[in-house]
């Protein structure tokens, strides 16, 4: 994530979606100690949106490297 972003759709925790080979999605999400599976539809879409809105503001692979090279030459 860009350093310049103060605010983004995963500082709430920890989250995964899951493509089931039947076509399933499910999700999975971790805050703490608190572990949850979730199955329904809508919960589950709301998980792929906030995955999207993450990927849409994240660094391009190229970008990333730079920044670690950045990081590294300052340490």
């Amino acid at each position: 994530m860009p350093s310049d972003h103060d605010d983004h759709a995963g500082l709430t925790g920890g989250f995964r979606v899951f493509k089931l080979r039947s076509g399933t999605s499910l999700g999975y999400t971790e805050v703490l100690h608190i572990t949850r599976l979730i199955s329904e539809p809508r919960e589950v879409q709301f998980l792929e949106m906030q995955y999207g809105s993450i990927r849409a503001q994240a660094l391009t692979p190229r970008e990333s490297l730079a920044f670690i090279e950045k990081v590294l030459g300052e340490t």
